[in-house]
């Protein structure tokens, strides 16, 4: 186990050049592209419109939930597709870095009479699935989270001089 821990701090600068080279699919030296993209989608696409919708709460309804509906699906398609492909794409394009000294690659155990009983000859797989796994199971319990959250803070009244019927639904 010690030899494992100090292979993972050995190999941790060459995964994080793997990881800069990652957001530079081109190779041409602009590892920083992936950040920049990033940047572009949370401020634009996901931060501008949720201010818009803040700011226009109340007194613009259709820009408000225009702009409400415009950030959960820049965030529920940045949840549930791009993190989770991009976790599988980095994982299958650097497994000859990864398997091993990061994600082990396999895990047996050492009998007294040298027989080695293999636990998992496939750890890697089933480690970095695992996770693609955990992304999409936390993801959903993220977004129905802030789903109840947002209807909790911002419950929808009627409109001006509208009456809630007793009974027989809304007309």
């Amino acid at each position: 186990m010690g030899d494992w821990f100090s292979e993972f701090f050995a190999t941790l600068p060459e995964t994080m050049r793997a990881l800069y080279q990652f957001g530079d699919p081109q190779s041409i030296g602009r590892g920083w592209v992936g950040a920049v993209v990033m940047l572009l989608w949370f401020g634009p696409l996901l931060a501008l419109p949720l201010w818009i919708a803040k700011r226009t709460y109340g007194t613009h309804e259709w820009v408000s939930a225009t702009m409400g509906v415009m950030a959960a699906g820049s965030f529920l398609w940045w949840v549930h597709g791009v993190l989770p492909h991009a976790w599988i794409q980095f994982t299958e394009s650097n497994q000859n870095l990864l398997a091993g000294p990061i994600i082990p690659a396999s895990w047996m155990i050492t009998l007294p009479n040298g027989y080695e009983l293999d636990i998992a000859s496939n750890l890697y797989a089933v480690v970095t699935e695992g996770i693609v796994g955990l992304l999409m199971v936390a993801g959903i319990v993220l977004t129905l989270w802030l789903f109840l959250r947002v209807q909790k803070q911002l419950p929808k009244t009627l409109a001006g001089g509208e009456t809630k019927p007793e009974a027989g639904g809304y007309r």
